[in-house]
């Protein structure tokens, strides 16, 4: 099966939900770094001679001001153009790129809060394209980027555009009820494309309903993130011995 590139994108302005979804994600991290430190495990890697991976941490945590001048991609947001526009109205600036690429808004300094992880796959597919972000864009003086999820990457400038992860035959479809459960219970707006728009979606919020309906909010919120968990390992456990069998093979 080909790959698919996995985009999410949200914006919350509300501070508890913020946290509450960061603290959840924490937990997820905190077990896909468990897996990724467990190193007798047959990992394979596409990593080849000559082109190692620069070293990062699994997790990193971001709580911080990082001075400018700070590149943000307007495709941070379902419509981009809206974005454009509430910025030249604030007296950003404003770069068109030459080709078809999103209009990047500058800023003198951004406060950013959140975590991004990389993401667990015994098969070590796409080394620096396996991570996940949450990171929330603090800049409550602009109500248009204030609470906008965004994905950090530094270069001659920094740069905050959509969240995105490639995958491959693993965790997609874990990632629509991770997504989905994002969208019901804390993040009315949060968006991602899979195959499609909020692929999954549907199917899952009916699921949620029943449970927050017997259980009420609070109760299904947690008990239905535990799931989330749980399937994840699953999913982790399985692929390590997928991985396994065919080390063994190749021994063979």
């Amino acid at each position: 099966m080909s790959s698919v590139d996995v985009v999410w994108k949200g914006h919350c302005r509300n501070l508890e939900a913020r946290y509450r979804l960061l603290g959840y994600v924490h937990r997820l991290a905190r077990v896909s770094d468990t897996y990724l430190r467990q190193g007798e495990r047959p990992y394979l890697s596409l990593v080849g001679e000559g082109h190692e991976a620069l070293p990062r941490p699994n997790i990193k945590i971001f709580d911080e001001t990082l001075q400018g001048p700070v590149l943000v991609s307007s495709a941070i947001g379902p419509h981009p153009e809206t974005i454009v526009a509430r910025a030249l109205e604030a007296g950003l600036k404003v770069i068109a790129p030459k080709n078809d690429a999103p209009q990047l808004i500058v800023l003198d300094a951004v406060r950013l809060r959140g975590l991004d992880f990389k993401l667990f796959d015994p098969r070590g597919l796409y080394p620096e394209i396996d991570r996940m972000s949450f990171v929330f864009l603090e800049c409550p003086e602009h109500h248009f980027l204030d609470g906008r999820l965004v994905q950090v990457t530094h270069g001659d400038k920094l740069y905050l555009s959509s969240p995105s992860i490639r995958l491959c035959s693993y965790l997609e479809d874990w990632t629509d009820c991770l997504f989905a459960w994002t969208r019901f219970f804390l993040m009315g707006d949060f968006w991602w494309q899979r195959r499609e728009e909020l692929q999954g979606y549907a199917d899952y919020r009916g699921v949620f309903e029943e449970l927050q309906t017997a259980r009420g909010s609070a109760e299904a919120e947690d008990a239905t993130f535990d799931a989330v968990l749980s399937t994840f390992s699953q999913h982790a456990e399985h692929g390590i011995g997928e991985v396994a069998k065919l080390a063994k093979a190749g021994k063979a």
